[in-house]
C-alpha cells in the first residue's frame, strides 16, 4: 500500500486568545462638530500555525513513517498583534446632511495571516515572522450623507412624491499592501523531498532598489523598482541549493512582507429615490418603493491586485503586478417595503 496524506492536530490544542484593548476620547468643539482619538490594539496568541507534518522532523533527523507521505500538520505556535491610532472628526452641517473623515495609522504583525498557508520556515516561526498580509499603514476615507427633504407640515404627501431622495458618497484611499520576494529551491523541495516547501526568503537585500509606490513602477519592468531583475538587487543568485535533513537553510536576511505595494483609491456612490404609497389598510402608512443606483469606483481609479504581483527574483517580470482590481460598476435595485 503507497502512502497516505494524514490530518494531524497536537495532542494538547490550546483555545486560541486573543486580546483586544482600546481607549478612545471625544470632544465636542462646538458648530455640531465632534472629534475623537482613540488607540486600538490586540495581542494573538495560540494560533493555528500551518506546515507539512514531515518537515520539522526531517530538520531534527527523524526516520519517516513509511505510510505517511505528507498532509497537514496544525501546529498552534503562531503569534500576532495590532496596533492603530485612530483619528474621526463628524459634523453635522443641518439635519439633512453629515460627514465623517476617519484616518488610521495601524500596523499589524503576525507568523502566518492564511491559515491553510505554509511559511517557509516551519522549524523556527520567528524567521517567518513580518508585516501581516492585509497590513495597511495609512488609511483615510470621508463619509457623506444628505436627505433632503423639500415639503413639511400638510405637504407631507408632496414628500412621498417629489421628496424621498438620498444621496450618499465614501472616498476611500490607503497605503499598499506588503510583499515578499522569494528565492526558488533548486529541485522545488526543503526539508525532504516529499515536504513540498520550494521557496525560501532572500538572505540578503544588496541595495540599489528604488522604493516608489506608484502604479507605474509595478506595471512594466523598465520602470519598476528592480529594472535590472531580481537577482541584481538581492541575495544568493537563484536557485539555492536543496536542503534536506538536518542541513538548514541559511536565516533570511529580509523580513516577510518587507516590501510595499501601489496603494488603493476609490469613491463609491449610492443615489436612491424613495416614492412613498397612499395609506392602505393592508400596507399601511409607510409603504414605499424605492429605486437606488450604486456606482462602485465611480472614477473608474486603477487599482492593481495585489494577489498578482510577480515575487520570485528570478522571474523576467520580477516586481510587477499583472492584474487590476474591479474597473467602475454600476448597479441598480428596486425595493418594496411596507
Amino acid at each position: 500500500m503507497g502512502s497516505v496524506g494524514v490530518q494531524i492536530f497536537p495532542h494538547t490544542l490550546p483555545t486560541m486568545r486573543v486580546h483586544h484593548y482600546s481607549v478612545d476620547a471625544q470632544y465636542d468643539l462646538g458648530h455640531q462638530f465632534v472629534a475623537s482619538l482613540g488607540y486600538q490594539g490586540s495581542l494573538s496568541r495560540d494560533t493555528f500555525f500551518h506546515e507539512n507534518p514531515l518537515a520539522v522532523p526531517a530538520t531534527l533527523g527523524y526516520a519517516f513513517n513509511p505510510q505517511i507521505g505528507g498532509g497537514d500538520y496544525w501546529g498552534v505556535n503562531g503569534s500576532g498583534n495590532y496596533n492603530a491610532l485612530l483619528a474621526e472628526l463628524k459634523h453635522q452641517f443641518s439635519s439633512q446632511f453629515m460627514a465623517d473623515t476617519q484616518f488610521t495609522w495601524s500596523k499589524c504583525m503576525d507568523t502566518s495571516s492564511a491559515p491553510y498557508s505554509e511559511q517557509p520556515y516551519p522549524y523556527d516561526t520567528s524567521l517567518d515572522y513580518g508585516r501581516c498580509d492585509y497590513n495597511v499603514g495609512k488609511g483615510f476615507k470621508i463619509y457623506a450623507m444628505w436627505q433632503p427633504v423639500f415639503f413639511h407640515g400638510s405637504n407631507s404627501w408632496m414628500e412621498k412624491i417629489a421628496g424621498g431622495w438620498s444621496l450618499s458618497g465614501i472616498f476611500t484611499i490607503h497605503s499598499g499592501f506588503p510583499w515578499t520576494p522569494m528565492v526558488s529551491v533548486n529541485g522545488g523541495n526543503t526539508y525532504c523531498t516529499q515536504c513540498g516547501y520550494g521557496s525560501l526568503l532572500p538572505t540578503a537585500y544588496l541595495g540599489g532598489a528604488g522604493n516608489s509606490t506608484s502604479n507605474s513602477a509595478f506595471e512594466t519592468v523598465a520602470n519598476s523598482n528592480f529594472p535590472m531583475g531580481g537577482a541584481a538587487y538581492f541575495s544568493p543568485t537563484p536557485p539555492y541549493l536543496a536542503f534536506f535533513g538536518t542541513s538548514l537553510p541559511p536565516s533570511p536576511g529580509v523580513h516577510r512582507n518587507s516590501l510595499n505595494m501601489p496603494g488603493y483609491k476609490d469613491v463609491d456612490l449610492t443615489l436612491a429615490k424613495a416614492f412613498g404609497l397612499p395609506s392602505m389598510p393592508v400596507l399601511g402608512e409607510d409603504a414605499k418603493v424605492e429605486l437606488r443606483v450604486d456606482a462602485y469606483n465611480l472614477f473608474n481609479n486603477l487599482n492593481l491586485n495585489p494577489n498578482q504581483i510577480s515575487n520570485n527574483i528570478a522571474n523576467s517580470n520580477f516586481g510587477t503586478i499583472t492584474g487590476a482590481l474591479a474597473a467602475r460598476v454600476v448597479a441598480l435595485g428596486l425595493r418594496f417595503s411596507f
